[in-house]
């Protein structure tokens, strides 16, 4: 399962309804871009030192999944069909 910004906020922040749909995952993965979202809003947080004891605590669980050539091949193309069909997504999501 690749998790978003939200997704990571919300299972670091424990919350409950989410657990069990972490549980079902075989993996758990992260981009890269993610991680940096997170920790760019934990780094404004006023909870920043709690958040950034449980990202360490928990980031060994993740796979981070770095940007490769091929990673900017797939975003062109994802990002142009979802151009193409007027249905266009932040570029950080793609």
């Amino acid at each position: 399962m690749i998790v978003d910004t939200n997704a990571l906020s919300a299972i670091l922040d424990g919350e409950p309804a989410i657990a069990p749909v972490f549980e079902r995952a075989s993996v758990l993965a992260i981009p890269v871009i993610t991680l940096g979202e997170y920790r760019f809003g934990i780094s404004q947080s006023k909870r920043r030192a709690a958040h950034e004891a449980s990202l360490k605590r928990n980031l060994q669980l993740y796979q981070v999944l770095n940007i490769t050539e091929e990673t900017s091949e797939h975003y062109a193309q994802l990002r142009l069909l979802l151009k193409r069909a007027g249905t266009p997504i932040p570029s950080n999501d793609l």
